[in-house]
């Protein structure tokens, strides 16, 4: 395993079809990103910072979680959690906040007039925390975890399972949630050591969108986010590869349904295969029409629904399949999502369906450009991993990919000594046996 920062993000002005972005870089290392759009009508502002559980050591699993929940606790203008939310909502918005295995967001939207406010509410969120009422919080998360368990205390979270599997014992591997031990031991004190330490200026980001003056804008959050402290990006751990076989799990849950996820070794963002990956997702499940959903749902009823699409990280990613079959029908989704896998690089993808395709991802492309949420979280998600070039550069990308790319890409991805198959919930006697000789069989097909 090896060691690295994430690349820092750069200061520019881009272009994007007469809509510019705008990014600036503050004395602290705070990346600000601003996206102007005069049509909108509602602005919205968003604070991403490099912390999630991937950044946590084994004892301190989950506390970054409990950390986001806390800084709606107070602040030193808003000393409550009420108080706090009503600011924001008077303005127009609602606090939102969420925290992710590389990074943790909090954000609001506003009224355009009320831009100012809404990026004073955000920096006083991460830089003047009260704590408040820990043990009402305590008892949030407490319930938030244990639906991730079952009542004996197993992990059911589909999520958490196919990343433990994978990842192990590194911070990618460990559950967002934390665990309930680590919940009960966790101090206010222990947070602000947290916060103080990753929720740095060289780790965040604030991206914002909507009717607004850059200048103007560039100098409120210079003011409100000028205090806070510069820090040093983390060090993040690249994962080994888990081993050459494939890896099976099953927990038992009482359900009506199985939920199995299949998931193939894939790649970051950066990497020159990742287009032909998204394309070749969105080919083969996006939408009711695609030929996953097409074959598997409509004309063999295996399932209500089932989904294709990428996991990826600063240093790695997944291609994952995910469906939720009947008890006695897991092995057969199974082995029919692994033919499609083992046929994909094999496939014709014609013209008239790279090019419904490439249409149906440009529109929803166009279609972000309505709402300034989705702006801000683009562009900062973008700029926080350094990611922004190869951002700009993916819809260029896939409407000039071939055929011939998809099919490389599907050689090499859906191979067995990337594949790592979870399922939860209750299958029909001899069900799990089924599907691992599917997987079997797949192996020897590959």
């Amino acid at each position: 395993m090896g060691k690295h920062r994430l690349p820092a993000p750069r200061v520019r002005i881009v272009n994007e079809q007469n809509a510019p972005v705008h990014r600036s870089l503050l004395d602290n290392g705070l990346a600000v990103v601003l996206c102007p759009r005069a049509h909108l009508s509602q602005s919205y502002v968003a604070f991403y910072t490099g912390l999630g559980s991937r950044n946590e050591r084994p004892e301190l699993n989950g506390i970054s979680h409990v950390l986001e929940h806390m800084l709606f606790r107070g602040t030193k203008s808003y000393p409550d959690a009420t108080l706090l939310n009503l600011a924001a909502e008077e303005i127009g918005g609602f606090l939102e906040g969420a925290t992710y295995r590389d990074h943790m967001m909090f954000a609001t939207a506003c009224h355009p007039s009320a831009l100012g406010t809404a990026i004073d509410i955000l920096a006083e969120l991460v830089q003047t925390p009260r704590y408040r009422s820990m043990e009402v919080e305590r008892a949030i998360l407490r319930e938030e975890l244990l639906e991730t368990l079952d009542s004996d205390g197993r992990m059911v979270d589909l999520d958490n399972i196919i990343h433990g599997m994978l990842f192990g014992d590194t911070g990618l591997g460990m559950p967002i949630e934390g665990s309930v031990a680590h919940l009960e031991k966790f101090t206010t004190r222990d947070l602000e050591a947290h916060r103080r330490e990753f929720l740095v200026g060289t780790n965040s980001v604030v991206s914002i969108a909507g009717p607004l003056d850059v200048h103007a804008v560039l100098k409120r959050v210079k003011r409100a986010f000028g205090g806070l402290a510069t820090g040093t990006p983390p060090m993040t751990v690249t994962p080994t590869h888990h081993g050459t076989r494939p890896q099976f799990k099953f927990v038992r849950d009482a359900a009506s349904q199985v939920d199995l996820r299949i998931c193939f070794d894939a790649v970051p963002v950066h990497n020159p295969m990742y287009p032909a990956l998204v394309m070749l997702a969105r080919v083969l499940a996006d939408g009711l029409g695609s030929r996953m959903h097409a074959e598997l749902v409509d004309r063999r009823g295996l399932a209500y629904a089932l989904a294709a699409g990428l996991t990826t990280y600063a240093d790695c990613g997944m291609f994952e399949f995910e469906v939720t079959v009947a008890p006695n029908r897991a092995a057969e989704a199974v082995a029919a999502i692994l033919d499609f896998a083992a046929s994909a690089h094999r496939f014709r993808y014609d013209n008239d369906e790279l090019r419904r395709t490439r249409r149906r991802y440009r529109y929803g492309i166009e279609f972000m450009r309505d709402s300034p949420g989705d702006l801000a979280s683009f562009y900062g998600r973008s700029t926080l991993f350094g990611i922004e070039r190869h951002m700009e550069q993916l819809p260029h990308q896939i409407e000039r990919l071939s055929s011939e790319a998809l099919r490389r890409a599907a050689h090499t991805v859906f191979q067995p000594k990337g594949l790592t198959l979870a399922a939860v919930g209750e299958l029909k006697r001899g069900e799990w046996k089924r599907v691992q000789q599917a997987v079997t069989l797949f192996t020897r097909k590959a």
